[in-house]
């Protein structure tokens, strides 16, 4: 066991010792904004991180499009970015969740249409509750007038991915009272029902 054991160390240090030594020598590589990382592991990293921040982005910019499309009552676009499961209507299919939008009236509409959304706060990790697996919780806040006064309304989405693809698979209301959470994103998701 212990003869297993030195071999095993033995390697990892070869390893370690070969990829000291394939690093780049002058060390500057990569140290510049927008300057390409010297060695293969430092690009993979960077490819690694840049793809991170793009399908972060994308996660967000999915939150937002569909918190304005069911504010505006826009079903099929609403409808389209939820899961199965986070969808409304009676059986969690496209033709029950437009079904459950109805049209609204023209001045309530014209209101709404001047609503700005934004993405609150840092994303958090949520766990799994009742049918929604766990995900990544993103509160959306909509600023809106309302008899001359600005107003916010704040929804906790738990967004997953799904086939590569971002889905909003929960939407609660951030009561006031749970902005003094440590994440008011993660009470309002995970509130039993």
């Amino acid at each position: 066991m212990n003869k297993r054991i030195a071999v095993v160390a033995a390697a990892a240090a070869s390893v370690l010792m070969v990829a000291g030594c394939s690093s780049s020598s002058d060390g500057k590589k990569g140290d510049k904004p927008g300057e390409k990382p010297g060695s293969a592991a430092d690009r993979q990293a960077q490819e690694y991180r840049d793809a991170a921040k793009k399908d972060r982005a994308k996660m967000l910019e999915v939150a937002v499009t569909f918190q304005k499309a069911d504010g505006l009552h826009d079903a099929e676009t609403a409808c389209r970015l939820m899961t199965d499961a986070g969808r409304h209507g009676s059986d969690g299919s496209m033709e029950s969740c437009v079904k459950f939008y109805t049209p609204l009236k023209p001045d309530v509409r014209a209101s709404e249409e001047k609503s700005s959304y934004s993405v609150t706060g840092d994303p958090v990790e949520v766990g799994p509750i009742g049918d929604h697996q766990a995900g990544t919780g993103v509160m959306v806040t909509r600023q809106y007038l309302y008899e001359g006064r600005t107003k916010y309304y704040r929804t906790a989405l738990r967004m997953v991915k799904v086939r590569g693809a971002w889905l909003v698979d929960q939407e609660e209301e951030i009561y006031d009272s749970e902005m003094k959470h440590s994440s008011p994103v993660s009470s309002a998701l995970m509130r039993s029902h």
